[in-house]
C-alpha cells in the first residue's frame, strides 16, 4: 500500500471516530434535554397538584362556597381543574377503601396477614406485635413485644403504646420486613410469570376511624384481605359495583348472595364516611409527566360560646390540615 492509500485510511478512520463521538454526544444530549424536560414538567405538575389540593381543602372547610361558578367540573365524585399544560383530578377519601390498623381485630389481621400468604408463626407473631404497639399497657400478648423486645431508635421508646400516627410507623413494629410492608415478586411455577404480592401498606390506613371497610372503595386485594371472602366472591363484588354502585348492605347481600351468613359482613360498611384526605393527581401534557399529592386531615374539637348569662355552649367539630403527603 503506497503512502496515499495509508493517509486515506487514516482520514477515514479519524472520520470514522469522529462520527462515532458526535453521534454519542448527541444522544446524550438528547437524554440530558429529555431528563431536564422530564424533571420542569414533574415539579410542574406537583405544583399543579399541591394547588388543586388546597383549593379544594378550601372548598371543603368553607361549606362548598369556594368552588361555586368557577370553571371546575366535578364528575364521579371528582373535581377537575383544566390547565394548558394538562388537568388535575382532586377526590376526597375517607379511608374506608383500606383496612384501619389502629381498628382492625386480631381476627381481621390474620386474614390481611394470611391473604399476604405468610406462615402462621410469623402471622401471629405480626398480629401480636401490632396489638402490644397500639395499646396502653407493657404487658405483652402470647406472641407479640413490648420494650424489652425493641432497641431505642433516636431516643425514642418502642413500641409507641398508643394508636399508629401513620401507615410508615409500621415498620419500626417488630417482624414488619421490608417484604412485610412493600411487597414482593413471586414466579408463578406454572407460567413462570413474575406477580407482585402487595404489602400491608397497600392494604392498611391510620385514618379511617372505623373497623369496616366499604366495598364500593375498596380493592380487590383489601377486600381478599376480609375474613370469609373467597376469591370468586370478590370477583362478584367487583364487578357488581362497575354496574352499579352498592347501596347498603341489605342490596350488597342481594345482589352477592355468597356474602349470605359470613363473617366478612362484620367487616363491610356502606356508610360515606367522613373525609380523611384529599388526594390530587397532576397530569402534564404532552409529556404524560405525573404526580400526586395528599392532604391528611384531622378532626379538631372546639366549644363555641353562645351565651354567657346563662352560659349556653355548643360543641363544634372542625376539619383542620394534618400534614401533606408527596408521591
Amino acid at each position: 500500500m503506497n503512502d496515499r492509500g495509508i493517509i486515506l485510511l487514516s482520514v477515514l478512520w479519524v472520520v470514522l471516530v469522529l462520527s462515532v463521538i458526535s453521534l454519542s454526544l448527541a444522544t446524550a444530549v438528547r437524554t440530558e434535554v429529555a431528563s431536564s424536560g422530564d424533571g420542569f414538567d414533574s415539579e410542574r405538575a406537583f405544583f399543579m397538584a399541591k394547588g388543586a389540593a388546597e383549593v379544594v381543602f378550601q372548598d371543603l372547610v368553607t361549606d362548598g362556597d369556594l368552588l361555586a361558578d368557577s370553571p371546575v367540573e366535578t364528575r364521579d365524585g371528582e373535581f377537575i381543574f383544566p390547565f394548558e399544560t394538562g388537568e388535575v383530578r382532586v377526590r376526597l377519601e375517607s379511608g374506608l377503601d383500606r383496612i384501619d390498623i389502629n381498628y382492625a381485630s386480631d381476627t381481621l389481621l390474620a386474614s390481611m396477614f394470611d391473604s399476604l400468604g405468610i406462615e402462621q408463626d410469623e402471622r401471629n407473631g405480626l398480629v401480636d406485635s401490632i396489638l402490644d404497639w397500639r395499646d396502653e399497657d407493657d404487658i405483652p400478648h402470647l406472641f407479640g413485644a413490648e420494650a424489652s423486645d425493641y432497641d431505642s431508635i433516636g431516643g425514642r421508646t418502642l413500641p409507641a403504646n398508643s394508636a399508629f400516627q401513620s401507615v410508615d410507623e409500621l415498620l419500626f413494629v417488630k417482624g414488619v420486613t421490608s417484604e412485610v410492608f412493600y411487597g414482593r415478586l413471586t414466579a408463578d411455577p406454572v407460567t413462570g410469570l413474575y406477580r407482585r404480592i402487595p404489602g400491608v401498606r397497600d392494604l392498611v390506613t391510620a385514618n379511617s376511624n372505623s373497623s369496616a371497610v366499604n366495598p364500593n372503595e375498596a380493592s380487590s386485594d383489601v377486600l381478599r384481605a376480609l375474613p370469609g371472602l373467597g376469591l370468586l366472591t370478590v370477583d362478584a363484588i367487583v364487578a357488581g359495583r362497575e354496574d352499579e354502585a352498592f347501596g347498603n348492605l341489605a342490596d350488597l347481600v342481594e345482589r352477592i348472595p355468597t356474602l349470605q351468613d359470613t363473617d366478612a359482613l362484620n367487616f363491610l360498611t356502606l356508610d360515606a364516611g367522613q373525609p380523611r384526605s384529599v388526594v390530587a393527581r397532576a397530569r402534564v401534557i404532552p409529556s404524560g409527566v405525573s404526580r400526586t399529592v395528599r392532604i391528611i386531615l384531622r378532626e379538631e374539637e372546639r366549644l363555641q360560646i353562645l351565651s354567657l348569662r346563662p352560659l349556653l355552649y355548643r360543641r363544634l367539630v372542625e376539619l383542620k390540615l394534618d400534614r401533606w403527603q408527596y408521591e
